[in-house]
């Protein structure tokens, strides 16, 4: 084969592993979702950081390795590494490392969650508490006022 040819095929490889590795770094994105949920906003902010993380990604491998020049089968080849990333590792990989970090998180702050409950309950009981008496303690300063 040709050095030209040999290059070319290079390049391709080296384009399908950056689509690879743009879909992992989602789906480290959706792991952290499903762990740690969120309003729409931080997913906005997050959609918006990956999507300027992956033109940069993508720019700099037609940089180094293409010289600049956008071609075809490259943006082909970086589609082609995303679909078999998710094909193979996808789904499975989001379900199997979130399941794991869920219950290990859970298994963490679980003490911590027991504590807050407490917590809450006792400020509840106490806030019951003082309310009845600032409830006495207004009705008698409004009879003392009105008297």
């Amino acid at each position: 084969m040709s050095p030209g040819i040999l290059k070319e095929l290079h390049f391709f490889g080296l384009a399908v592993l950056r689509g690879m590795l743009i879909l992992a770094l989602y789906d480290l994105i959706r792991i952290f979702r499903r762990v740690v949920p969120h309003g729409v906003w931080p997913v906005a902010l997050e959609d918006l950081c990956y999507w300027v993380g992956t033109a940069l990604l993508i720019f700099q491998l037609l940089y180094r390795e293409n010289d600049g020049a956008v071609r075809g089968y490259a943006l082909l080849a970086v589609g082609v590494g995303m679909l078999v990333y998710h094909q193979i590792f996808g789904n499975w990989m989001v379900n199997r490392i979130a399941g794991i970090l869920g219950r290990i998180l859970g298994w963490i702050l679980k003490p911590f969650c027991i504590v807050w409950g407490k917590l809450v309950q006792v400020l509840r009981m106490a806030g019951k508490f003082y309310k009845k008496k600032l409830k006495k303690s207004l009705k008698e300063f409004i009879i003392m006022l009105f008297s």
